[in-house]
């Protein structure tokens, strides 16, 4: 491996209102070589990408790329300097071709006129090398989350580059997807490209990367060899602290004798997307997982639920009352909330700050439509104070655009808003997408403690071990139909997997 530096951070400083995001941070990453980058939310790893991204500018501190210093004052700047950058939020257009998404703003033309059959056999050689089969010319708004995650991917690779820098890139994606990905980061570090792979998911970046460096509080505080570390010794690092274990203490009761009626039960529901109708039940204080690939099912189901799609037939009850989920507004009224798993296109509404995102949830809030059509009153803010500190939301004040929040503190501020939401029944997609280790601990607490205060709790995940940690029932997806439910010892991450997997008879049973 080449020992020339690529990219070299130096004492860099970053701030905002009332944050020091980062406090004189060091960073490099060689030719060839593969840099886990890795820290618990708010640790300063989002601001240095979009320092490194040409997004923003330090107040402090110095960039060098290939031996010369560079100051970037636009994304094109970055670009143009050989950085290129996979965000963890999309920066695609719905509306766009899948080709034209890919090689937006550096479209391949001659005398100003783009030249779409080009464009098209070059979108295939990156939806190839990626694996991806889908049409260059389908619109990204109709793929699925997952797609769009690995179309962003391919936006990334269609530049010229000597830096990849990697936010959470299989945070949308299956298991074999990431394994995929992994592969192709391989590929490119052989070929001689410095790639920055940040990651939640530890098993990843013990896989592909060479060398590791750790964020915390907006310090460097550790970088090394990968061989100079295991899991636990990371996780300590990043956190600080000895993690937390999680022991769900709701596993085992048997729901199935409660004389109550459920909180949700779903009778022969069919919707787009679900090859078989559905039967589904959850009682109060009960967690029920869905498991299953993307495509296999378990977010179409959510999604009639929610009312994002219109059910085909069937039937739907919450507390023993039929109720008619036509529309998203119409599935709240009737006392189901749904954390999405888009979390920055149907989620955070942006230009609020983070009291309102959390509070807009509210019954009385729903009924008056957006946020910004009332004043928060002094419990309000005092509600959103008390739930920062109970799910460890790194902000100084509840005023704080949620634009600028990372990800996985966003995600938080979405958990905060079924909190207050009231609902009786709890769809949450995807609940720990792109948060820390640590941070999973406190949101599977949230979690049973919806259950324990009578809700009855979904979670959509393609996290196994998360399935595992968090179910008192799961019913597992594959094909488009529900092909199994397990429930206490027996759901096994290896009895999930082959269920998912479409191996039915090879399902243990403890």
């Amino acid at each position: 491996m080449a020992n020339d530096n690529v990219v070299d951070v130096r004492g860099i400083v970053q701030t905002y209102p009332g944050v020091k995001a980062l406090k004189g941070v060091d960073l490099k990453v060689d030719r060839g070589q593969v840099l886990g980058l890795v820290g618990e939310n708010g640790a300063g790893k989002s601001t240095l990408i979009r320092i490194l991204a040409g997004i923003e500018s330090p107040v402090d501190g110095e960039v060098w790329v290939r031996g010369e210093r560079v100051n970037f004052h636009t994304p094109t700047d970055a670009q143009r300097a050989g950085i290129s950058v996979v965000s963890q939020e999309f920066r695609l257009v719905p509306e766009l071709s899948v080709a034209d998404n890919i090689f937006l703003c550096h479209e391949i033309s001659a005398g100003g006129v783009v030249r779409a059959r080009e464009t098209r056999d070059r979108t295939q050689e990156l939806l190839d090398l990626l694996e991806l089969d889908v049409d260059p010319g389908r619109l990204v708004g109709t793929l699925s989350v997952a797609d769009q995650q690995m179309v962003e991917i391919a936006r990334a690779l269609s530049r010229e580059f000597d830096v990849l820098v990697m936010d959470e890139p299989t945070a949308a994606l299956s298991a074999p997807e990431a394994q995929r990905l992994l592969g192709i980061v391989r590929k490119l570090a052989s070929s001689g490209k410095a790639i920055i792979y940040v990651s939640h998911h530890l098993d990843e970046i013990f896989a592909v990367c060479d060398v590791i460096t750790v964020f915390r509080d907006g310090n460097s505080v550790w970088n090394g060899s990968t061989s100079k570390l295991d899991e636990s010794a990371l996780v300590e690092l990043m956190l600080g602290r000895e993690p937390q274990a999680f022991v769900h203490t709701l596993c085992g009761q048997d729901y199935h004798d409660d004389d109550r009626p459920p909180r949700l039960r779903v009778r022969e529901l069919s919707a787009p997307g679900l090859r078989r109708a559905v039967d589904i039940k959850v009682h109060p204080g009960e967690v029920l997982a869905l498991a299953g690939l993307a495509g296999s099912g378990r977010m179409e189901l959510m999604g009639a639920l929610a009312g994002d799609v219109r059910a085909k037939s069937g039937a739907i009850e919450v507390d023993g009352v039929p109720v008619s989920v036509r529309s998203p507004f119409a599935a709240r009224s009737a006392g189901i909330f749904m954390l999405s798993e888009d979390r920055k296109q149907e989620g955070i509404v942006p230009h609020l700050d983070v009291t309102e995102n959390t509070m807009i949830s509210k019954p009385w809030a729903a009924r008056k439509g957006l946020a910004k059509w009332f004043t928060l009153s002094g419990l309000e803010n005092s509600t959103f104070m008390t739930l920062r500190k109970r799910m460890r939301i790194r902000v100084p004040h509840g005023q704080v655009l949620i634009g600028s929040l990372s990800g996985g503190n966003q995600q938080k501020v979405l958990l905060a808003r079924a909190v207050e939401s009231q609902a009786r029944v709890m769809l949450l997609n995807e609940p720990t997408r792109g948060v820390d280790v640590g941070a999973k601990v406190e949101i599977y607490e949230l979690i049973e403690s919806l259950a324990e205060q009578g809700a009855g709790v979904v979670v959509s995940s393609s996290d196994i071990p998360e399935v595992v940690a968090v179910a008192n029932r799961c019913v597992v997806f594959h094909a488009g139909r529900p092909v199994g439910e397990l429930a206490g010892d027996n759901i096994t991450e290896d009895n999930i997997t082959a269920l998912a997997l479409g191996q039915f008879k090879e399902v243990s049973h403890a």
